[in-house]
């Protein structure tokens, strides 16, 4: 089968969805399907432009102009793309989708739509998010042959619009997290991901400059991965050296992996303050190495706690989360870091692939 897999962010953007879609393609042709990607020319990160055409290893890469902001970047060329694949897979609600499932009698091609989250990321704007929601978006959603929800928390939001859909949670590629030798370090914490506006880091500092003043006990906190956001790194960094955490939390940008995978080794602990989440990538990732998080919780997070194998917590009270911060650290991690692993496994590549070649086959009839 031939699948077109549609996103606006993908590689070399760095992120949830950028990670989805790549290993799906990897687990398409594994399968023995020719999986391509469709994105936009532009990275999101920094604005730059990227070349028409690409190859990430076997993946062929288009990418396609768009104007207009990156919440809602509008591109009709995408119809231009389209031909001689059997099911167009469109990865999140936005533009795309919109257009795809409007031009539908033009390319009479299938149409599987995942979630990932919708467009409530974030407070921006939530008049006219769920004014859009529940118009707009209840129209897309009946022209679509097949939706997947990519999280529990998305059917529950979704399932106001449409009776359609099956569950398929976010897949996550676990062998080379697995494959790391822990050996954690008392007191070595740390975050991966975004610097995002709706990712928490100024209720994390402010959780942490409890915890360097409830407890002599040293620590370090590296907080690592892109700003996305202009000003921002440098607001928390100014917040940062307020609070006189300057010595014990680092924000270390965007890094090559294998930097991540050494911070995950030694780390002891997750600190995930995120307000919202469409799903947390990155949190089973390093879940499926073994190391124990530290969760805001958010209805996304949720899910990854059963068990020892995470704490929740809410970091808008920096109290409570320095309380819970330092309980895990006194925690026997081999027993809670066992109960991550095996919670992690629920979303290993295996457990999801063969569900998602169903939906194709059910739009397609092969």
């Amino acid at each position: 089968m031939r699948v077109l897999l549609v996103a606006r962010v993908f590689w070399p953007n760095i992120g949830g969805i950028e990670r989805h879609v790549q290993w799906l393609a990897e687990a398409l042709r594994r399968r023995g399907h020719e999986a391509n990607v469709l994105t936009l020319d532009r990275a999101f990160e920094d604005g730059r432009s990227l070349p028409p055409r690409d190859q990430l290893g076997d993946i062929e890469v288009t990418r396609i102009p768009f104007v207009g902001s990156t919440r809602y970047p509008v591109a009709p060329t995408v119809l231009a793309h389209l031909r001689g694949y059997d099911v167009v897979h469109v990865h999140a609600v936005d533009f795309l989708a919109d257009w795809l499932v409007a031009t539908r009698p033009v390319h009479r091609k299938p149409i599987v739509l995942s979630t990932h989250g919708g467009f409530f990321h974030t407070n921006f704007a939530p008049r006219a998010k769920r004014a859009w929601f529940h118009t707009a978006t209840r129209a897309m959603l009946a022209g679509v042959d097949a939706l997947i929800y990519t999280s529990d928390q998305d059917r529950e939001l979704f399932s106001a619009l449409t009776s359609k859909g099956v569950t398929l949670r976010n897949a996550v590629d676990l062998a080379p997290w697995g494959a790391l030798s822990r050996a954690p370090s008392d007191g070595e914490w740390v975050t991966l991901g975004r610097v995002d506006v709706h990712k928490g880091l100024s209720r994390l500092l402010r959780a942490l400059a409890v915890v360097r003043d409830r407890d002599p006990r040293p620590f370090r906190a590296r907080v690592i991965g892109p700003s996305v956001v202009p000003g921002l790194t440098e607001s928390l960094l100014a917040e940062r050296d307020e609070l006189g955490l300057g010595e014990r939390v680092s924000f270390e940008g965007k890094v090559d992996i294998e930097v991540m995978h050494e911070a995950v080794r030694v780390a002891q602990l997750g600190l995930w303050p995120a307000e919202y989440e469409s799903f947390g990538i990155s949190v089973v990732e390093t879940m499926g190495a073994g190391l124990l998080p530290v969760l805001q919780d958010n209805r996304a997070f949720r899910y990854f706690v059963q068990g020892r194998s995470g704490v929740l917590t809410d970091y808008a009270d920096p109290a409570r989360a320095a309380g819970d911060i330092l309980r895990a650290r006194d925690l026997d991690l081999a027993e809670w870091s066992a109960a991550a692993r095996a919670k992690a496994q629920d979303y290993d590549w295996d457990a999801v692939i063969g569900g998602i070649e169903d939906v194709y086959r059910s739009v397609t009839g092969r």
